[in-house]
């Protein structure tokens, strides 16, 4: 079986002084865990999401999961060293919160649509995660939750994008 490794191009951001800036809890992060994917078609997909590590060796999640379901920012994980030293996943120790919803820009919308919907989520509490200019993770407050899943219906209705949630079980 192959293995394919899906690391985040960027930081986390958020909306500071008119703009989207790093989140400085993403920035401080100092390790990598990775996730593993279901297998499809005989290769093993991995998600590297940011993360601090605690004196209980317990590792906080400072990444928006763009892949993986049911794990969300600010959890907090297990983990067992692989082979190679990189730090692996084991359990969800603790719940952080936070909601995840992922979009996709559909195709024909500009490429440039994202900046300022990411602006708009930004502006709403959200924490804003961007894989690529058409493929978005969000995270958001439990209190924010509903307005963003409101927005992003409409958006989806109104065919600019495809949205879902990181969720497919009850925490």
């Amino acid at each position: 079986m192959m293995d394919e490794y899906r690391l985040h191009p960027s930081l986390v951001t958020h909306w500071r002084n008119g703009s989207l800036e790093p989140w400085p809890e993403a920035e401080a992060a100092t390790e990598t865990v990775w996730f593993p994917l279901p297998e499809e078609e005989g290769v093993r997909y991995w998600e590297g999401l940011n993360g601090e590590l605690s004196s209980d060796g317990a590792i906080t999640i400072l990444g928006v999961p763009a892949y993986a379901y049911n794990l969300h920012l600010g959890d907090r994980v297990s983990v067992i060293p692989s082979d190679n030293g990189s730090l692996v996943a084991t359990g969800i120790t603790e719940r952080g919160g936070n909601n995840t919803y992922r979009f996709y820009l559909r195709d024909g919308s500009n490429q440039n649509e994202w900046y300022p919907l990411a602006q708009e989520f930004a502006t709403m509490g959200c924490l804003i995660d961007v894989l690529t200019p058409k493929f978005v993770a969000l995270s958001c407050a439990p209190d924010t939750s509903w307005k963003v899943s409101e927005r992003l219906m409409q958006l989806q209705h109104e065919e600019i994008l495809e949205y879902e949630t990181g969720q497919t079980v009850p925490n």
